[in-house]
């Protein structure tokens, strides 16, 4: 009886434990991508309209990574912005950013992959015009309450 009883213990806590999401509802899923599709249009305004603080809201604090297309990586926030920050006193608009494909694979309820390819073209205070095409991906994370990007990548095309 005792075996019994510590075998079903350890099942409930492992079953406790494991707190991952079971398989999501094709409506769990609609709504999880649209809460992502907001967030990245979010993003993507901020980007344009060169609202930096907003642009890096976006990303997680403490859990944040990246690789970026020239086979480099960054491994916090703290990286990135000083990576990020110095380049924004070179960039005076932007003419566009356009998506041509976006495409969000939901893992659960708190996390997902969106992919996309994507052009832009900036307008650097000099007056040059800098035209820039790939794809990337963002692993989306809401484990705060709130969708955060925890990984970038990117990619350019040639």
């Amino acid at each position: 009886m005792r075996k019994y009883c510590f075998a079903l213990t350890a099942l409930f806590l492992l079953n406790a434990c494991g707190g991952g999401d079971t398989q999501l509802t094709e409506q769990q899923q609609v709504v999880v991508r649209n809460e992502i599709t907001h967030s990245f249009d979010e993003l993507t305004r901020a980007a344009t309209t060169l609202d930096h603080e907003r642009y890096l809201s976006f990303f997680d604090e403490s859990k944040f990574s990246i690789l970026n297309a020239n086979g480099t990586t960054l491994t916090s926030l703290a990286e990135f912005k000083a990576f990020y920050i110095p380049q924004l006193e070179y960039i005076q608009a932007y003419n566009y950013l356009k998506f041509d494909s976006v495409n969000i694979n939901v893992i659960d309820s708190r996390n997902a992959i969106l992919v996309n390819e994507f052009s832009a073209e900036v307008i650097l205070k000099s007056g040059e015009k800098i035209a820039a095409s790939g794809a990337g991906a963002q692993f989306w994370s809401k484990r705060t309450g709130e969708w955060k990007l925890v990984h970038v990548s990117d990619a350019a095309k040639k």
